[in-house]
């Protein structure tokens, strides 16, 4: 992903009254980039953030600042519960006698300990992930387990398990740490989504087993392994969650029809959950209840 270039006024011959001539926009006080082109909405959303942040740390990096909690973890493009998310701030944290940040839209954290930066992303510095999951203020027990599998996704995960625990032992005594270590006993490698985590945690909280975390099935006539969001192989039950991402895809749409129907001819029962549905899990957690309930019995029957 490319981004417009960023232009300090003095720097570069871009000021305050040469940068809409010059086909440059005002991103921050002092500080002038390109307009974004993105081709959707998120991905403009994105790249207006990105482009912001930009702006502030080539204004506060060489003071020794780095990025900070939901700042970080937005550009490391792990995805947050809704009100966690924030897209119009952007959350530094400054070493001491770096002075008060006075920008519209920034927010300075003081740093206590000693910090390392870990790497950069899109050349903007950041910590170890696990220190910015760490520094999330307001997020639920549950929500902090759906940050903590958005570091082990499937795809492309930034984080293992080992590390992560590596990182909670190292800074033990930090703030933060105590609750992450208490999330990390149930965080899961290698999930999809942030829905698909909330799902698995309305059904264990319901008191129901804990699933199989993206299970590889193999179907006769499938020539791929299909990977069920959760499953409960003993009895062959799937619990996918159904974002809609692909209505209106008509290839996807017919790849997910005849993965249902192949995995249903392999014995598989599959119950879709949505967002609504998540909002009053009740039905969900029932349905889930019973087709262990049916296929337990029919199982013992065999036997």
């Amino acid at each position: 992903m490319g981004f417009p270039e960023i232009r300090l006024a003095g720097r570069g011959g871009v000021t305050s009254r040469t940068y809409g001539r010059l086909g440059y926009r005002r991103l921050i006080r002092g500080v002038y980039g390109r307009p974004v082109v993105a081709d959707d909405e998120y991905g403009r959303r994105r790249m207006e953030f990105l482009a912001r942040v930009r702006a502030v740390m080539a204004c506060h990096e060489a003071k020794g600042a780095v990025l900070h909690g939901p700042t970080a973890l937005q550009v490391l493009g792990v995805a947050l519960p809704e009100h966690l998310e924030d897209w119009d701030t952007c959350h530094i944290l400054l070493p001491p006698g770096a002075g008060e940040v006075r920008r519209a839209g920034v927010v300075g954290h003081r740093r206590r300990f000693l910090v390392q930066v870990w790497g950069r992303r899109y050349g903007l510095p950041l910590l170890h992930p696990a220190e910015h999951w760490m520094q999330l203020r307001g997020a639920s027990m549950d929500e902090l387990i759906e940050v903590g599998d958005g570091l082990l996704r499937r795809q492309r995960p930034l984080l293992t398990v080992p590390e992560v625990t590596a990182v909670v032992s190292r800074l033990a005594g930090r703030p933060g740490v105590d609750r992450v270590r208490q999330a990390l006993r149930w965080v899961r490698p290698g999930t999809d989504s942030l829905y698909e985590t909330r799902t698995r945690l309305v059904l264990v909280h319901a008191g129901l087993p804990k699933p199989a975390v993206n299970l590889a099935v193999r179907c006769a006539g499938s020539g791929v392994p299909f990977h069920l969001d959760m499953a409960y192989k003993p009895e062959r039950v799937g619990v996918e969650y159904d974002g809609a991402v692909h209505v209106g895809n008509r290839a996807q749409m017919e790849f997910d029809a005849r993965r249902r129907r192949l995995l249903q001819d392999d014995g598989w029962l599959l119950i879709s959950v949505t967002a609504d549905e998540l909002r009053g899990p009740a039905q969900v957690v029932a349905s889930v209840e019973q087709a262990l309930v049916l296929r337990r019995r029919a199982l013992s029957r065999a036997w």
